[in-house]
């Protein structure tokens, strides 16, 4: 299977159980918006920032957070205005979607759950013995690569086989499940997005309101 016909697959898959999911995610319920400095704040539903206090560096609103980047001012209910740094953030949510920083920028996630998927571009530098030039015998590539966000710990695993083992250790039931199943079948994009599923409607995720 080609690289582009595998990842029209996985974006029909991410698709199709994004609509699932946000069934039990959103059920009324709204996030708001503004900017997470950190995990928590965001699973808490508390921005560190809301949205209608940042400004750029012309002292104007910003509406869209995508669409600017660097250092944003704000201006704290009391004492002087504080900057941040939009390249140190964890993420932000702009119109109940949730943008999650990395050394490449921000990604949104795809499907919102107490495990969540999303894909991300990650950067590397290969060796090539071969290769002249600077930066010598390097040579750097850009991949999609994807991910779960487990909104117990906040911790990112791979999305294969070895991640999901890892998630799953929540539940007792879906572990022993998914351990019993051949190797094969648990490395397949389907088995992994049906645990997906499954851990997330037998654990909800709630956010405060």
């Amino acid at each position: 299977m080609s690289v582009m016909r595998t990842l029209a697959v996985l974006l029909l898959l991410v698709s199709g159980t994004a609509l699932h999911a946000q069934t039990d995610y959103f059920g009324g319920m709204d996030l708001r918006d503004g900017i997470y400095t950190d995990f928590f704040a965001f699973k808490n539903n508390q921005p560190s920032v809301p949205l209608e206090k940042l400004r750029d560096a012309q002292g104007l609103p910003v509406n869209d957070v995508r669409r600017v980047s660097g250092k944003l001012n704000w201006q704290p209910d009391s004492g002087a205005s504080q900057t941040v740094d939009l390249n140190s953030i964890w993420g932000f949510c702009q119109n109940d979607v949730v943008y999650i920083g990395t050394s490449n920028g921000f990604y949104r996630i795809g499907l919102m759950g107490s495990l969540c998927h999303l894909v991300v571009e990650e950067t590397y530098r290969d060796w090539n013995p071969y290769m002249y030039g600077y930066p010598m015998g390097t040579v750097t590539r850009t991949v999609l690569v994807q991910q779960l966000l487990d909104m117990e710990t906040g911790a990112y695993l791979p999305f294969n086989a070895s991640g999901m083992d890892q998630a799953l250790l929540h539940d007792a039931v879906l572990s022993e499940e998914f351990r019993n199943l051949p190797k094969k079948q648990r490395n397949s994009v389907e088995v992994l997005f049906r645990f997906l599923r499954l851990y997330n409607d037998r654990h909800p995720l709630v956010f405060p309101e």
